[in-house]
């Protein structure tokens, strides 16, 4: 017995060009990944990290409480997540002159779990946690702080997606990292972005 198998030739052009189209996506993702990793190696960047995942059900997300008992912490896929950052940029030898870290509990705790130091920073604060003079007045010292760094090593920002998304204007997620280029009169550029699932 034999079988012969027919296709319609409009459904052998739409294969082939779903095929196209993830070849294309993967070498474009490839690309920005080495781009990526490439800044960072170079050093003299700003890195703007978002924390790692938290544990959403439990914990208030605006408080600040030094014994972390009733903030909003990093859940257990979050704790690998700050982990995975930290192995990669090691893996890439990518210099780091500082970290620094909003005071909450799940900033320090990503900065920690994936750089193994930090210093507190804290006009890296939750923006949304904050009176509105005082949100603005911590952004705006925080991108002269970006725009003026002129380290030899990257620095490490480990802080909120509200300010994040209010420094570069894109919408950001758990592990998001944003690679950032000084320019001097507090000015900078977005030049890279990676997400670590």
């Amino acid at each position: 017995m034999s079988f012969q198998i027919t296709t319609r030739p409009g459904y052998v052009v739409g294969l082939f060009a779903l095929c196209i189209a993830l070849i294309t996506s993967f070498n474009n993702a490839h690309a920005q990944d080495e781009e990526f990793w490439a800044a960072l190696q170079q050093g003299g960047k700003v890195v703007l990290v978002q924390h790692a995942k938290l544990d959403e059900n439990v914990g208030d997300p605006f408080s600040l409480d030094p014994s972390c008992f009733i903030e909003r912490n990093l859940s257990d896929e979050g704790r690998t997540q700050a982990q995975v950052i930290g192995h990669t940029f090691r893996h890439y030898q990518v210099p780091i002159e500082a970290v620094y870290a909003s005071p909450n509990c799940r900033t320090k705790d990503t900065a920690q779990l994936a750089f193994g130091k930090y210093e507190i920073k804290p006009e890296l604060r939750l923006i949304r946690a904050l009176p509105e003079e005082q949100a603005k007045h911590n952004m705006a010292t925080i991108k002269r702080l970006i725009g003026d760094y002129t380290g030899a090593g990257n620095l490490i920002l480990v802080t909120h997606r509200p300010n994040i998304g209010e420094l570069i204007h894109q919408r950001v997620q758990p592990g998001y990292v944003a690679v950032i280029e000084p320019l001097g009169d507090g000015l900078f550029d977005l030049i890279a972005i990676k997400v670590f699932d």
